[in-house]
């Protein structure tokens, strides 16, 4: 079993996250184009166009306030230059931009990461929405490049979970940053959770019946576990529904465990003969002040809900030259 190709195919699906793939255009549309509608509302930028008659080409500099890590590229251009110009009636000219960053590259306080030329009502038009996406994908990246390289030495993935804001973009800048993406929607993988278990009256041996006979081929199916006892009660009715027929990779999610307690499963998972059938993924409140901790246990994923939500902002500003 390689554990670590299997956990890249499992929890970083970076394939599905570019602007080639629909459903992730979507997602950039929704934050952009929306948003820039929203922002102009009915009225239009009002300021700039009582002060500015007529065309005015301009040039402006996205400037770094901060250190970070590069994110946004093929979302940046999407927006100004790539997509459908009647998806922005309200822009007038068009735009030239040129990235002096790729994205995952480091950045430091006061280099200029694009080069924008528009007319100066479309420049100011776009500032803010530009600005937000930019911001917020390089916060994400830099956040999560600082726990990759704080795990260095643990041959472990740093994945989000599903309690992100900004949805498919947020976990296009974790991946950016070194990071994996975990499930992308409710229907990229299977995942039973407490509910789901709890629901069943926790008998796992229905549980793992049931998707067997329902789910059909997905990229994987995972189950959470609460405790020790939990887990394996679990993997022994997870081994034998893999016996018939599940033939997608096997996840076991230990939930809110202590590493302790972690450790104390791998080693029983390993006596009973079936560490070599599941990944093991670490989740629940694990944040950068104990995500170490739960790095050493030997699990090879950990999930952390702190990479996408009261990450500090890398502080961009645009700047007319």
């Amino acid at each position: 079993m390689d554990r670590k190709a299997l956990r890249e195919f499992t929890h970083k699906a970076e394939n599905f996250l570019s602007i080639d793939n629909n459903t992730y255009k979507q997602w950039v549309f929704r934050y952009t184009f929306l948003e820039l509608e929203k922002d102009l509302s009915a009225n239009g930028d009002i300021t700039t166009n009582s002060i500015f008659i007529g065309l005015k080409p301009s040039k402006a500099h996205l400037v770094a306030k901060s250190d970070g890590v590069f994110a946004g590229t093929e979302e940046a251009r999407y927006f100004l230059i790539d997509a459908d110009a009647n998806f922005r009636p309200s822009i007038k000219g068009s735009f030239s931009m040129k990235f002096n960053f790729s994205d995952g590259q480091e950045f430091k306080k006061g280099d200029v990461l694009i080069e924008i030329e528009a007319d100066v009502h479309d420049l100011l038009a776009v500032e803010r929405v530009l600005v937000n996406l930019v911001m917020r994908m390089c916060s994400l990246a830099t956040f999560t490049r600082k726990i990759v390289d704080m795990l260095a030495n643990y041959d472990v993935l740093i994945t989000p979970t599903r309690k992100t804001l900004w949805g498919l973009i947020d976990k296009k800048a974790v991946l950016i940053g070194g990071g994996g993406t975990h499930r992308l929607s409710l229907g990229d993988a299977v995942l039973i959770k407490d509910n789901h278990i709890d629901l069943m009256g926790r008998d796992f041996d229905t549980i793992f019946k049931n998707i067997v006979s329902n789910a059909g081929d997905v990229r994987f199916v995972e189950c959470e576990v609460r405790n020790f006892e939990d887990t394996m009660a679990c993997a022994k009715s997870f081994n034998s529904a893999l016996k018939l027929g599940i033939k997608s990779v096997a996840v076991l999610l230990l939930d809110n465990m202590s590493p302790e307690e972690i450790i104390k499963s791998i080693v029983a998972l390993k006596a009973e003969g079936l560490y070599d059938n599941f990944l093991l993924e670490a989740s629940g409140g694990i944040d950068e002040n104990t995500v170490l901790e739960f790095a050493k246990t030997g699990v090879d994923i950990i999930s952390m809900g702190s990479l996408t939500y009261g990450v500090k902002s890398v502080d961009l500003s645009l700047k007319v030259v």
